[in-house]
């Protein structure tokens, strides 16, 4: 039974769950959501499509809400979501929902597995003890998730609380404009890992600097996997200790491995 999953990720959550994932579900494949697979507009012949997400703003990542928009898919497939976040999934799940209704199906199952959360510009990193119990929490989450998928489990999307602020904040999320806070200090050693790990290409080198254009994801891959910390967003990341998942290394995330044959 073929299964693909499509994650996206900026500091590598989504891609170890995405990966545990098909690692255990028979004939499955992953394939990242990034500017070079947005050509990918049809899925008709997975036996089940799955999508594995961070929670931006309350809600989906502007890249994935277009990508999941334009899919087509055939109504029959077992569509799954599996969300992770600091927080909660709040909005997340509706928004996969709806689009897919307007093609004759909907979402079969969501899932949810709190991870440690990377976005200072909405509040401080979690402790350090919570980061490392939720990593280590994940893969056991993930299997449980795994025994429901290959049963076909259906379940419902939970209510959401405080449907109307949570709207609010995501009407709020404005991804494009938050380039203009980026910034490197004097440790940038002109490296290029920031660029090879954009998922939407929305850096470039200009007079051996990183510069940053407007079709920002807000994905923060390029501050938590730049080696020497020197790149940083308005002063909210100052003296903060970065983040990526320990399970993950930077090359499986640059943008050169995006690429998929379809």
């Amino acid at each position: 039974m073929s299964t693909t999953i499509y994650y996206f990720s900026g500091t590598g959550n989504s891609l170890k769950i995405a990966k545990d994932l098909s690692d255990k579900l028979p004939d499955s494949k992953i394939i990242r959501i990034c500017n070079e697979n947005m050509k990918i507009t049809s899925d008709t012949s997975s036996e089940k499509i799955g999508f594995v997400l961070p929670v931006y703003y309350r809600g989906l990542p502007r890249l994935v809400a277009e990508f999941i928009k334009t899919l087509e898919v055939n109504p029959k497939t077992y569509i799954f979501a599996v969300a992770n976040f600091g927080s909660y999934a709040a909005l997340i799940f509706e928004q996969i929902d709806e689009p897919l209704i307007s093609k004759g199906t909907k979402l079969s199952a969501n899932f949810s597995i709190a991870m440690p959360g990377n976005m200072w510009f909405m509040y401080y990193p979690h402790p350090k003890e919570d980061f490392i119990n939720r990593i280590n929490d994940q893969k056991s989450l993930t299997l449980t998730i795994i025994s429901k998928i290959n049963n076909n489990i259906i379940t419902k999307i939970d209510t959401i609380n405080n449907k109307i602020s949570e709207k609010k904040m995501y009407l709020n999320f404005n991804p494009y404009d938050f380039s203009k806070g980026f910034w490197t200090n004097s440790k940038c050693t002109n490296c290029g890992i920031c660029i090879k790990v954009c998922p939407v290409k929305n850096i470039e080198m200009l007079n051996k600097k990183p510069s940053w254009k407007q079709h920002c994801e807000q994905c923060l891959a390029c501050i938590h996997w730049c080696p020497n910390a020197a790149i940083e967003y308005k002063n909210d990341s100052l003296n903060k200790e970065r983040y990526h998942n320990p399970h993950i290394e930077v090359k499986e995330l640059f943008y050169k491995n995006c690429r998929h044959n379809f």
